[in-house]
């Protein structure tokens, strides 16, 4: 049956019905059961605990309506018995709390992911080509076009495949019966295999930054391009510079070494 409520923080006072409930359903919500007294369509709320008229309505753990009349344990909440609200706007330091999940029941779970140097874990084994500066967007392109296909990595739909197989039998001289009798999953595959099989795609990402603004801007810039380099999905990367630009390599590998330090020693110039 699946999960059918979400309780989104601890100190909410209202649920989400994931699923349609009806009156009269008891529900399980965070330990508790309720029993619902009004029908609760999916996505809508109802309430964990009675409330006087005025009330406050909690969610996210913050206040988000007033109750327009007494409301009992179980109520779906509508327009008609809520009205909006929100805390006053303060200026404070900033805090946050994280609760983490209880994951005893992942504990022993394994997947077939990818272990990185800095110990974290991706589920995809990606390459990048990503270019220092926007002047090189047109040579990424080109490599886009040139490799993608020849590397086994183009993506191929299967009605233009199908054509492709339908015409491939009328140019080597099919009749109708035989091309109507063909099996066409027995015959060649025109998307060829990645010549990198641990490899599961490259991808070409361009910008437009990188040369012109002031030196803040460039270590922005390299920061991101940092960020998409150690993602636990990457691989590794290619990147193209012309040497001219303001973002330089220089940076780009200090920012690296800030996202992950042991990365920086496998960096090829």
């Amino acid at each position: 049956m699946g999960q059918r409520t979400l309780m989104v923080q601890p100190a909410d006072n209202v649920a989400v019905a994931l699923q349609d409930l009806k009156a009269g359903e008891g529900v399980v919500v965070n330990g508790k059961t309720v029993e619902l007294l009004d029908d609760v369509k999916a996505k809508h709320k109802f309430l964990l605990t009675d409330l006087k008229k005025g009330d406050r309505i909690i969610m996210y753990g913050v206040l988000v309506a007033l109750a327009n009349e007494d409301l009992k344990t179980g109520n779906v909440l509508t327009t008609a018995n809520i009205h909006h609200a929100a805390s006053g706007f303060e200026v404070r330091d900033s805090h946050f709390e994280w609760k983490a999940p209880d994951t005893k029941r992942w504990q022993d779970k394994r997947f077939m992911g990818y272990h990185r140097t800095d110990g974290k874990v991706g589920v995809a084994n990606y390459w990048l080509v990503i270019p220092m500066v926007f002047c090189e967007n047109r040579n990424v392109d080109v490599m886009r076009q040139a490799l993608t296909e020849a590397l086994g990595y183009k993506a191929h739909d299967k009605y233009n495949d199908f054509a492709s197989q339908l015409t491939a039998l009328y140019k080597a001289g099919k009749s109708t019966a035989e091309i109507l009798e063909a099996d066409f999953n027995s015959l060649d595959q025109l998307t060829a295999q990645p010549i990198l099989p641990n490899i599961d795609g490259i991808k070409f990402l361009t910008h437009q930054g990188g040369c012109g603004g002031i030196r803040q801007d460039a270590i922005t810039l390299c920061g991101l391009l940092a960020g998409y380099i150690t993602h636990p999905n990457v691989a590794g990367a290619t990147v193209l510079s012309l040497g001219c630009q303001n973002a330089q390599v220089s940076i780009l590998m200090e920012e690296i070494k800030k996202e992950m330090p042991i990365l920086i020693n496998h960096f090829i110039c």
